[in-house]
């Protein structure tokens, strides 16, 4: 296949992208103590101690669930496609680094870059985002960010790429922020044509 894109970059989110989303939050918030919605911004809060403890119960659950994770469907033959053409990819995920490459050794995955929260802030916030296009040594506009979620297609937004969401029933409402919809990483053709 050739391309007429001029997208050399592929920015991955990671659980719900790459890998089925099996992180309990529930339970993830009552063995935290967290009500919040958003579990990493309200630890983030915390005073220095607190942070690092309840950071790592969070790691604890994220090391579980790549242990017992499965790859999306055409996760592999949209990586491959990628890795053909020559472009850049890679992931950048508010998971810890430990538990990506759990990730990357279970499936034998092998990425451009992979940015946690331990490298940058983490999204909604661009920095992650920007950091990525930095180390593929690609501009804002040759780069486009994939994800399930809101956060994902905001830090592209703010970042200056292209997004598009993997969209399923829980996350119809923020299609309108994508500049385009997979159903599934095998779509991954429309954003080269």
């Amino acid at each position: 296949m050739t391309r007429a894109t001029s997208l050399n970059t592929f920015i991955f989110d990671l659980d719900g992208t790459l890998i089925e989303l099996n992180l309990d939050f529930d339970a993830i918030r009552r063995a935290l103590g967290i009500r919040d919605r958003y579990i990493l911004e309200a630890i983030l809060k915390l005073d220095e101690e607190t942070k690092r403890r309840k950071l790592e119960i969070l790691k604890e659950f994220e090391i579980k669930s790549a242990l017992k994770a499965r790859l999306m469907p055409n996760a592999k033959k949209a990586l491959q496609l990628l890795e053909d053409l020559g472009l850049k990819k890679g992931i950048v995920t508010r998971n810890c680094r430990e538990s990506v490459e759990i990730i990357m050794d279970r499936f034998r995955l092998e990425f451009d870059f992979i940015i946690t929260r331990e490298d940058a802030k983490p999204k909604p916030s661009p920095e992650p985002i920007l950091l990525a296009l930095k180390i593929a040594k690609s501009k804002p506009e040759e780069g486009i960010v994939i994800g399930d979620y809101k956060f994902d297609l905001i830090a592209g937004k703010k970042a200056g790429t292209k997004t598009a969401l993997i969209l399923n029933e829980r996350n119809r409402a923020f299609a309108h922020l994508a500049d385009y919809i997979l159903h599934d990483l095998g779509d991954i053709e429309k954003l080269l044509k």
